[in-house]
């Protein structure tokens, strides 16, 4: 039988502040299924605006760990950079869209977003928990923004 690997827990700063950071989502989402249709349009903004902003926090993460990860090169530290800036602007675009659309486009940057997170742990040392925590804020999010997706095909 192979033995489980070490993992280093997250530690309560990130793990609590994140989950705060899931309130949103979650309390948005449930509300368009449980209340009236006629409050749909306002919780839609509410989700769609927050999850662009939670877009922007994502690349700027990457923007962060680009610019002081010290075995990174100048090479890679210009590909990341690039990518960090991308989550803010689809954000900002998904705001400009029709509802479904803008909701189709926060979700597949969100798994690209999660994508690029995998490919700098995998090439760069960063905390071991990092990968962990972005995973289920990620997973989440997705969620959030699918189940919006499938509330707006039955209305």
């Amino acid at each position: 039988m192979a033995t489980p690997k070490h993992r280093t827990p997250i530690p309560k700063a990130p793990f609590w502040l994140s989950a705060g950071s899931l309130v949103p989502f979650v309390v948005i989402t449930s509300a368009m299924w449980a209340l009236p249709a006629a409050y749909t349009p306002p919780l839609l903004f509410w989700l769609t605006s927050y999850a662009a902003v939670t877009l922007s926090f994502a690349g700027g993460l990457l923007w962060g760990l680009s610019m002081l990860h010290p075995e990174m090169t100048e090479q890679d530290q210009s590909v990341f950079m690039a990518w960090s800036v991308v989550p803010a602007v689809v954000g900002w675009i998904s705001l400009l869209m029709p509802a479904k659309t803008g909701l189709l486009l926060l979700t597949a940057t969100f798994v690209i977003q999660y994508a690029a997170d995998r490919q700098l742990a995998q090439r760069f040392r960063v905390p071991s928990w990092h990968l962990r925590l972005r995973a289920g804020l990620t997973a989440t999010a997705v969620l959030c923004l699918v189940l919006a997706l499938i509330h707006l095909a039955r209305t």
